[in-house]
């Protein structure tokens, strides 16, 4: 017979053993639930633009150097997503560019070298004539010819001004004069009666392109107000810079405090403070991560109140509105990021 001290001692270590793997297997559930929020893993969590088109990613971004066209590479990720969701050679569709049949390219990367050579001579043509981003956007689609049709009735593009185009001028230059259409089931679509012209290319281009900007982010209202007053005096889209001239990209919208002072900064969505620096453009910016590849960013701050690492939840202060950094005065510049890609806050905050 075992001595009493050791059937004592070997129950001890079973209970042990056993205790620790129930902590182990305890602390993993939480890690992977943590992890889970974190970074979407969900099913149901938030689309994205695909990892077809992503992947391309890099080069794309070295085709946009050349051009000193950086801050467009989510425009042409989005471009691609439209056109070929990354499932094809031509993976933006540039053949009838260069004059060559649809799909005659079977390089991935010549078509996004001819692809983004294309934009840029659209986005030049846009600088030049004066019209929208959106209606360069288009032109994508239609052809140069549409940012004069647009210069020509207001020089900003709508839906309402790219199906007439569609009907009068692509479709009859393709042999279509009778105005004849097709079914077209998207929900862009929905409220125009779902319909296309035949030979008269995709009126609604520009939302496609939009609605693929914005993929993968909350619906609208989901972020609350970064501050009190609610009054946007910069958007986020291209416009001429305030201290250097340039015309680019603004990317973020921009609160003033419209009765003076230096109020405070909220976050617009629970998450964890990724950075609290300075930098010579943002000045004093916070970063939070707040899950599901969203990021939203608040800089120009006259004082920070949180820490890197830090939990935050929607509403609490994280510092104070002010003019630090590259700054013509007193006010929140607010970005939200997609999957690193600069989106539209305005939609998110219900706008």
């Amino acid at each position: 017979m075992k001595p009493l001290t050791f059937y004592v001692k070997s129950k001890i270590g079973k209970v042990l053993a056993w205790s620790v793997l129930g902590l182990v297997l305890l602390i993993t559930i939480l890690v992977t639930a943590f992890s889970s929020y974190f970074t979407g893993t969900d099913e149901n969590e938030l689309a994205s633009i695909p990892e077809s088109v992503l992947k391309w990613k890099p080069i794309m971004e070295e085709e946009l150097a050349k051009y000193g066209m950086e801050d467009y590479i989510q425009i042409v990720l989005a471009i691609t997503a439209t056109e070929s969701d990354g499932s094809q050679l031509d993976i933006m569709q540039s053949s009838e560019a260069i004059g060559l049949a649809p799909n005659a390219i079977q390089d991935p990367v010549y078509s996004i070298q001819i692809g983004i050579k294309h934009f840029k001579d659209v986005i030049d043509q846009m600088n030049q004539i004066g019209v929208d981003l959106n209606t360069a956007i288009q032109s994508y689609n239609f052809g140069s010819g549409y940012l004069t049709y647009i210069a020509d009735n207001g020089g900003v593009h709508t839906t309402e001004l790219a199906e007439v185009y569609s009907k009068e001028v692509v479709a009859p230059s393709l042999g279509n004069t009778s105005g004849q259409t097709y079914p077209y089931s998207s929900p862009v679509a929905d409220e125009n009666g779902n319909y296309l012209y035949t030979n008269g290319g995709n009126f609604y281009y520009a939302d496609l392109v939009q609605q693929a900007l914005n993929s993968g982010v909350p619906g609208n209202g989901v972020l609350a107000f970064p501050v009190e007053d609610q009054t946007i005096t910069s958007a986020f889209g291209f416009r001429i810079h305030p201290i250097t001239g340039e015309h680019k990209l603004h990317g973020g919208v921009d609160f003033a405090p419209m009765n003076g002072g230096n109020p405070p900064v909220f976050a617009a969505l629970k998450g964890k403070v990724s950075q609290a620096a300075y930098s010579s453009s943002w000045g004093n910016y916070v970063k939070l991560t707040n899950g599901n590849g969203i990021e939203t960013l608040y800089a120009h701050l006259k004082e920070i109140t949180v820490l890197p690492g830090q939990q935050v939840e929607t509403g609490e202060s994280i510092g104070y509105m002010g003019t630090s950094g590259s700054s013509t005065g007193v006010h929140l510049h607010f970005e939200v990021y997609q999957n690193n890609n600069r989106i539209d806050p305005a939609p998110l905050l219900g706008l």
